[in-house]
């Protein structure tokens, strides 16, 4: 249940994860960098990719320094590219449902229908050719309520609004490659370990929701840390290794412009998070009140 829950938070998309081992009492999600070189202040900033309406924390003073940035900085560039990803969570062949066992199947069949009102025939028609993670998106969408918040999304407007451009640190072809590495197999029994944990996994993405909105990002690699995502290989593709690819380009980016970056709240800490990376570049990275 840990590794489910734990990718919970990563993928709708690739929610949160490990967000921690900061400096004591560093609690915060957005980080001023400066010194090396670097002319203005750029920001990073740490988001959920989904996140509950009455719980969407999105303050005027955030709201400024996007609008007061020369660019904004995301995991990919904007809503358009998020859009194409659709294309890549297509099986090549087959059905999606061919992977799961007649006894699975009846489960699965069971718990849509019980929880997302859907029948048999209609989850056939609709997603038989998804690959099993994209079938996951579908049985977690309840986990954040009715018509979710994206910071992303948010972000990417207000940028609009404000003329600010909009960059990517990664192609969707390169993010949904990670997920791709993950043998279907596992995928089906991360969706069968799902519908058969839901109400612990409605309580751990409480948590993490509630630990995200206090920032104490010690608290939730605390408790992200008692299962993590069950696979170190896995987890390393998600973090650790995107984390060290996006320096240099996050280095070339707040050289040239006042940035605001923002990326999911997992790649923030730990001594191969973010922040720690880009002060061992030789940056000045401190953590903002707001």
């Amino acid at each position: 249940m840990k590794a489910f829950s734990g990718f919970l938070v990563l993928i709708s998309w690739l929610i949160l994860s490990c967000l921690g081992f900061a400096q004591e009492n560093e609690k915060s999600l957005l980080w001023e960098i400066t010194g090396k070189r670097v002319k203005s202040p750029s920001y990073l900033f740490g988001t959920m990719h989904l996140i509950p309406k009455d719980q969407f924390y999105f303050p005027e003073s955030i709201q400024q320094k996007v609008a007061n940035a020369n660019q904004l900085v995301m995991e990919i560039g904007g809503l358009s590219e998020q859009l194409s990803a659709a294309k890549y969570m297509i099986l090549k062949e087959g059905s999606v449902f061919d992977l799961f066992s007649p006894e699975q199947l009846d489960s699965l069949f069971t718990y849509i229908q019980d929880e997302l009102r859907l029948d048999e025939s209609t989850v056939r028609k609709r997603y038989s050719k998804l690959k099993p993670l994209a079938l996951l998106q579908l049985l977690t969408q309840n986990t954040f309520g009715e018509s979710p918040e994206s910071y992303e999304l948010r972000l990417e407007l207000l940028a609009k609004k404000h003329g600010v451009k909009i960059a990517g640190l990664e192609t969707v072809e390169e993010q949904v490659a990670i997920f791709d590495q993950m043998p279907l197999i596992d995928q089906v029994s991360m969706v069968m370990t799902g519908i058969s944990n839901t109400e612990e996994s409605d309580h751990e993405s409480r948590k993490l929701i509630e630990l995200y909105l206090s920032q104490d990002i010690d608290a939730m690699a605390n408790l992200l840390g008692e299962g993590g995502f069950g696979d170190a290989n896995f987890e390393a593709q998600l973090l650790t290794d995107r984390n060290q690819k996006w320096i240099p380009l996050i280095q070339k980016l707040i050289r040239k412009d006042a940035s605001f970056i923002a990326v999911g709240a997992a790649h923030l800490g730990g001594p191969d998070g973010v922040v720690q990376l880009l002060r061992n570049a030789g940056y000045t990275v401190e953590p903002v009140k707001f």
